[in-house]
């Protein structure tokens, strides 16, 4: 009997992810015309074009007699590609799904939708799996122009794996906020200014916000006096959590622990002769931004069903 009752009530959640009818829809429509074909081979063409550019920019700059150290110049094309994939989650993820939700609102279609028996986290699971899947398409097409480092000697794969879960993630996440910006608003435009402003602010106002913390409070603690080791601890681990929010600075920062500190977890840190341990800042990352995305994705489905019943 329990083994009848198991799998219906497991049923509903694996075929919200397989048999969404609103991601059949959204999929179909994007990928059957020429579109979605054309933007990806010009994606990949510019940035192969991108990569050849930087890599004879970089060999005609070298002063070495036998042209450019092959490691230096696989690790500047390695950060070329991912600087492309960064703006791809930041900017292109997002700009997918603030207008998933007031695009059906301005055609009024939505309260077809919702008049439906499509549960309110189906319609908002599908909206997201359909605007994911072709940015996680090109996320993962531009792989083999990163493999060109390890050709060049200058990559590992530990910095190839954490470097695509820390894009992957990031890009879940700015999806499901433009997704709770465009079910909190009315049009495309507002969802649109909202869901950017919010990146904008992630990427480049936390660093502002940061630098102006420390120059109007490091007076106060950097004097003349020696800080506690408490103290120095405290700010440390401050310092770390406000990286781990920030995409560009957990991916430098955790590559500069890979390479000085041989380590891609964790490491230890002495402050006043006391031992303290750090997590690598890409898992602080992975465990913020997992938690932001689920609470996004909770209020964008309290949301849609505030409105259904409104």
């Amino acid at each position: 009997m329990t083994e009848s009752i198991q799998p219906t009530t497991k049923l509903p959640r694996l075929r919200m992810f397989r048999d969404n009818p609103v991601t059949m829809k959204e999929l179909r429509s994007r990928m059957r015309g020429r579109r979605a074909f054309v933007v990806l081979t010009i994606y990949l063409g510019v940035m192969s074009l991108l990569i050849t550019l930087i890599y004879l920019a970089y060999a005609s700059s070298s002063n070495q007699p036998y042209g450019p150290d092959p490691r230096q110049a696989g690790k500047v094309v390695f950060a070329a590609v991912v600087g492309v994939e960064v703006l791809l989650a930041i900017f292109i993820a997002p700009a997918f799904t603030a207008g998933a939700i007031t695009g059906e609102k301005e055609r009024q279609t939505f309260d077809l939708l919702r008049t439906t028996l499509l549960p309110a986290n189906w319609f908002v699971m599908g909206k997201l799996q359909s605007a994911l899947g072709y940015v996680l398409l090109l996320i993962v097409a531009s792989i083999p122009l990163q493999s060109i480092a390890f050709l060049l000697g200058g990559l590992s794969w530990e910095e190839l794996v954490v470097s695509q879960i820390i894009i992957v993630i990031a890009a879940v996440t700015f999806a499901i906020f433009g997704l709770f910006c465009s079910a909190s608003l009315r049009s495309t435009l507002a969802a649109s200014v909202a869901t950017f402003g919010g990146a904008i602010f992630f990427t480049l106002g936390l660093p502002v916000i940061f630098l102006l913390m420390t120059g109007f409070l490091g007076p106060l603690f950097f004097t003349t006096s020696t800080l506690s080791w408490v103290a120095e601890a405290a700010l440390a681990y401050g310092a770390f959590v406000l990286m781990a929010f920030n995409l560009p600075a957990t991916l430098i920062a955790s590559e500069v622990f890979l390479l000085e500190e041989n380590t891609l977890f964790f490491f230890k840190q002495n402050f006043g002769g006391h031992q303290f341990w750090f997590f690598s800042p890409w898992l602080l990352f992975v465990v913020i931004y997992l938690l932001l995305a689920r609470l996004f994705y909770w209020l964008t489905v309290r949301r849609v069903r505030r409105v259904a019943k409104s």
